[in-house]
């Protein structure tokens, strides 16, 4: 499968704004930078589960990884 394309730090912010737009639809509590490998990607929580395909694999050749971390609440 070898080593998943990465991004710079630059390239990570700017796809962000775009990759939290992209999933308004969607049940995301948490939309961040991530280190993947030596370079960055997104991280995006969201609160339930959703369809397969539903969150891309990348915005602007940026890498997202996607984690269902349930509802987040103060403690």
């Amino acid at each position: 499968m070898g080593t998943p394309k990465t991004a710079t730090l630059e390239e990570a912010r700017a796809a962000k704004s775009k990759a939290t737009a992209l999933l308004a639809s969607l049940p995301v509590v948490g939309v961040g930078i991530t280190r993947i490998g030596d370079g960055y990607g997104l991280k995006v929580n969201l609160s339930e589960s959703v369809a397969d395909g539903a969150v891309p694999n990348q915005v602007d050749d940026v890498p997202i990884k996607m984690e269902v971390v349930g509802v987040i609440r103060k403690r």
